[in-house]
């Protein structure tokens, strides 16, 4: 089960390594969706972290980096940012950004 985190709390947790956040809001269908697969990758991925937000409580990750859909993933390696995937994708799509 992938972690939630606080609005607050996604700066220290993207310091160190490699780091997925799944901007996703409880009403969104496509988030619904893909929640299962990013909670699968979470048990199979030992060297990424996995934490998900809701932006409907996180208004300073949705202004820091312009999150104007969801399900939006935000992948980062050591503080920086790698990659901004956006909208609802499989599972072999994903496996082959996560690699």
């Amino acid at each position: 089960m992938v972690k939630e985190i606080k609005d607050t709390e996604y700066e220290t947790v993207i310091k160190e390594g490699k780091v997925v956040i799944d901007c996703y809001a409880p009403w969104c269908g496509p988030c619904k969706m893909i929640s299962p697969i990013i909670d699968k990758f979470s048990e199979e991925i030992s060297t990424t972290k996995f934490y998900k937000i809701n932006v409907d409580e996180a208004e300073k990750i949705t202004k820091d980096f312009n999150i104007m859909s969801i399900p939006t993933l935000l992948i980062f390696e050591n503080g920086e940012l790698k990659d901004k995937v956006v909208g609802l994708r499989s599972k072999s799509e994903l496996e082959e950004i996560f690699k």
